[in-house]
């Protein structure tokens, strides 16, 4: 998290297992990658935990708690690159519904691009991150994140609220109002923020595996595939 290194591996504790349990609760291999989310994001959180480590070890020898480096070019590339990516192509890959799924392209494509344009950001040799009022502040010189928020939320808010399912549409909702929390308390840490209250999110989509597998318990033998649209 952005917090502290304890609470950074304590939710990153409470995601996996979110996400293990989606993974487990998956029958069709076309909600694999969905069901991978959480995994990522727990993935993410743990790497946060790693760098408050190593932050703090920097504040005890009296150095300046700045790093740069691999690992924190990877955290930025999946925040800011990986996950507007997979986030929309993993709702439109279980998406039942003919009509949705053309729509859920728009912010499918929209993403892809945004991801390319990341990558090559990310490559950038100055990324660094700091402490800054008790947050993770991370710096990516010539990156405008107010003019790049726009597609991201596209992406990563639109596309999951577009869905069939109650329960990825929550995820979709919930997502955008932790950004309009996060940008509220700080605009500096913003990423950092973000993703600690994204990452909870997990906990939506485990429930909504968990949902479908209930409602897959309750179909009588032989009957139609259920249709997800307007799905409770």
């Amino acid at each position: 998290m952005c917090f502290n290194a304890t609470a950074s591996f304590v939710g990153a504790g409470i995601v996996l297992t979110a996400g293990v349990g989606s993974l487990a609760l998956v029958r069709d291999k076309r909600q694999i990658p969905f069901a991978t989310l959480p995994l990522i994001f727990g993935l993410h959180q743990f790497m946060e935990g790693v760098t408050w480590l190593k932050l703090d070890n920097q504040a005890r020898h009296g150095e300046v708690q700045c790093l740069t480096g691999y690992d924190v070019h990877l955290w930025v590339l999946i925040a800011w690159a990986l996950f507007p990516l997979i986030v929309p192509w993993s709702v439109w890959f279980m998406e039942r519904d003919p009509r949705r799924r053309k729509l859920l392209l728009i912010p499918s494509w929209v993403g892809t691009i945004l991801f390319v344009y990341m990558m090559y950001q990310v490559l950038q040799p100055a990324i660094q991150v700091s402490v800054n009022g008790g947050n993770l502040d991370y710096v990516l010189p010539g990156f405008s994140p107010g003019i790049l928020a726009y597609p991201y939320v596209f992406a990563t808010c639109i596309a999951p609220a577009m869905s069939s399912y109650r329960y990825v549409v929550m995820v979709g909702v919930g997502n955008f109002i932790a950004m309009t929390i996060a940008a509220w308390m700080n605009v500096n840490d913003y990423a950092s923020i973000w993703c600690t209250f994204a990452a909870f999110l997990s906990i939506i989509i485990f429930l909504h595996f968990w949902h479908e597998r209930r409602v897959e318990g309750r179909t009588p033998t032989g009957s139609p595939p259920r249709d997800p649209v307007g799905a409770t």
